[in-house]
């Protein structure tokens, strides 16, 4: 078994896809309407607009699902939320990427983080649109 896709569940797909494309420096490898974008930045990850599912069940007679997904789709706790998994993109330089993603004024950004449990470590955090937590660590010159 190997992971074929990690992919974040957005709110709205035209600044998501504005955010992911100045975040990795990179046009989407796919696209599929407005339902599934998809990067390809070491492995791939992609972003699904459940909007688009829900117009397309809501104007269609059904026959793009089966009952199992819209049962699931239609659970009371949904929207999936990406809260329990942060993403970790790995850079050559991280003071060049802090200050590029700063100057994109694309999401929160943290200061510099510095952990020295093991190993000195350094890294930032960037906040996507639908609050997601990315991890951006790399080489690090004090």
């Amino acid at each position: 078994m190997k992971l074929a896709t990690t992919y974040i569940c957005v709110e709205d797909i035209e600044k998501s896809l504005h955010f992911y494309k100045a975040l990795l420096q990179q046009e989407p490898l796919y696209c599929n309407d407005n339902r599934w974008i998809t990067f390809d930045c070491g492995n791939l990850i992609s972003l699904y607009n459940r909007k688009y599912d829900e117009k397309l069940i809501k104007e269609t007679d059904l026959i793009h699902f089966n009952q199992a997904y819209l049962d699931d789709f239609n659970k009371l706790d949904s929207p999936k939320k990406n809260n329990v998994v942060i993403l970790n993109f790995e850079v050559d330089d991280l003071k060049e990427e802090y200050k590029r993603i700063k100057d994109l004024a694309i999401g929160d950004v943290s200061e510099i983080l510095y952990v020295n449990v093991h190993l000195p470590y350094y890294y930032f955090n960037v906040i996507d649109p639908d609050g997601n937590v990315l991890e951006i660590t790399g080489k690090y010159e004090v």
